[in-house]
């Protein structure tokens, strides 16, 4: 099994994945809140690159969430924003959910040629592990990054996730992997490890700090979202 790693999600659609397993990653906060939503009894979530869309999808739609971020801000008329946190049992249960941000929705939008598209974060790596294993398919790991840059976060728990895998399975890495799996053997906690990197600092300077504490917990969830015809779910 290869394994490839891509660090923003513009070079996503530059990738051939036809035939593989992808993974894509947004730990802040993309993924981590579609996990969060589904575990807490969202049906479907689905995403796209523009409020336009989304807007235009709602206009007639009910029992459904509007929510999303740009710049890690709510949007302006949507229900909610992009904290993991705000997507409680009360507020999700049994809602259909239209997303919009800045990164995740785009590096899932731009890995549809792929077989098979998982949603990973911190959350539930073990699970995601497991279901790469289960699929028997190259994988490529796809770190939605930060406006087009990389994003140490997600990089991270690519490593995280790389690390897990060859622990279980036999897999061919090139240098990348090889370097993200050592940035995962530090000894350092995950947050010592962000200190200072560029998405970390901006959710900090927002006072987001409870998001930060909730999304670095590691497999906290068992579930792995899955995209298909359109929408995230785990059905």
């Amino acid at each position: 099994m290869k394994i490839e790693v891509v660090f923003t999600a513009d070079k996503a659609k530059e990738k051939n994945m036809k035939g593989k397993t992808c993974v894509v990653i947004d730990v802040f906060r993309a993924t981590s809140v579609m996990i969060t939503a589904l575990e807490n009894g969202a049906k479907k979530i689905f995403p796209f690159k523009d409020i336009e869309t989304i807007q235009e999808k709602c206009r007639n739609l009910k029992n459904i969430i509007k929510c999303g971020e740009r710049n890690a801000l709510k949007i302006d008329g949507f229900d909610l924003g992009n904290s993991p946190l705000e997507f409680t049992k009360e507020k999700v249960f049994n809602k259909d959910i239209y997303m919009s941000t800045t990164n995740g929705t785009k590096a899932i939008e731009n890995s549809i040629s792929s077989d098979k598209i998982l949603i990973c974060s911190f959350l539930n790596i073990s699970s995601v592990v497991e279901k790469i294993i289960e699929y028997k398919k190259d994988c490529v790991i796809v770190c939605a990054g930060t406006n087009g840059e990389f994003s140490l976060d997600d990089a991270l728990c690519a490593g995280l996730i790389i690390k897990e895998l060859k622990g279980k399975k036999e897999i061919f890495i090139d240098d990348i992997s090889l370097a993200l799996i050592r940035v995962s053997e530090s000894n350092k906690n995950m947050e010592d490890i962000l200190l200072g990197s560029t998405h970390y600092s901006r959710l900090l300077s927002l006072g987001f700090k409870k998001d930060i504490d909730y999304i670095l917990t590691l497999n906290k969830y068992s579930i792995v979202p899955e995209y298909k015809n359109g929408y995230i779910s785990i059905e």
